[in-house]
């Protein structure tokens, strides 16, 4: 399934947990890093990520594979469904 569409992070995007979901970080093509999130209201965009923060593990991955995927595209529904029915649960 390829990637959907990504956009500029929208300007006041404060939305909680399980709205927003972490899809993935990768390296563009400019050398750039960022991490791509779907939030419900928002939609799919994009945040720069500074290298020397991240984990060692996550920063080797993606200086040498280019992408490290937390949730797939076709899965995110299904994964915020979940999570929110956890949280349901968690607050009885």
């Amino acid at each position: 399934m390829p990637d959907l569409p990504v956009t500029p992070r929208p300007v006041r995007c404060d939305h909680p947990y399980p709205d927003v979901l972490r899809l993935r970080d990768e390296r563009k093509a400019d050398g750039a890093f960022v991490r791509v999130l779907d939030c419900t209201k928002c939609g799919r965009y994009e945040i720069p990520l500074d290298i020397d923060d991240l984990e060692p593990i996550l920063r080797l991955k993606l200086q040498f594979i280019g992408r490290d995927v937390a949730i797939r595209e076709g899965a995110v529904e299904r994964v915020r469904r979940k999570k929110r029915r956890e949280a349901d649960g968690a607050l009885r």
